[in-house]
């Protein structure tokens, strides 16, 4: 099967966190059209297990006006691996520090729109840490029970698809980190 074939490109905005692109593509039928990307950096999140409970985040997302279940994720910074920004992320959200992980997997949440990439891990967690939001920020550290915490799932209380992807893969490993 052939390919689209792009002829021309075009920033057409960039903020902060995104830049939205115009691409000239042609179709392998011939058809040209124009397709709009918007690129975000890649990102990562855990799913930490302290003494057989989660350590969650409710955290505030503005666009929907409410607090979100979810685990603690964020883009990983130029020079910094996945495992390195899910460490930062997850001692900078909760206090808590990262003692042992698993990647869970890795995958492109919108391919659409861009080539994000999401690094998801499961990993067991201990206090110690130091917690430090960045602006903006508004979340509160939830502990949820594991089980406590699929029954969520199964009844479709949790709505954040990223920590529902992660609960999925996690099934499997989860006896490990308990």
């Amino acid at each position: 099967m052939s390919r689209w074939k792009k002829k021309d490109s075009r920033t057409i905005a960039t903020s902060t966190l995104f830049t939205m692109v115009e691409d000239d593509v042609v179709m392998p039928d011939g058809i040209e059209m124009k397709y709009t990307l918007i690129d975000f950096p890649d990102f990562a999140g855990v799913l930490p297990v302290h003494k057989n409970k989660f350590v969650l985040i409710r955290n505030y997302r503005y666009p929907i006006d409410e607090y979100v279940l979810e685990f603690p994720a964020g883009l990983i910074d130029h020079g910094e691996t996945p495992i390195q920004a899910v460490e930062r992320e997850l001692e900078e959200e909760t206090g808590y520090l990262l003692e042992s992980s698993e990647k869970l997997c890795t995958y492109h949440p919108i391919s659409s729109l861009n080539t994000q990439t999401a690094h998801i891990f499961i990993g067991r967690a201990s206090k110690g840490g130091k917690r430090s939001l960045d602006d903006g920020e508004d979340m509160e550290v939830c502990l949820m029970g594991i089980d406590e915490t699929y029954k969520m799932l199964e009844k479709g209380e949790l709505t954040h698809p990223h920590t529902m992807i992660a609960l999925f893969y996690a099934k499997e490993v989860i006896s490990r980190f308990r």
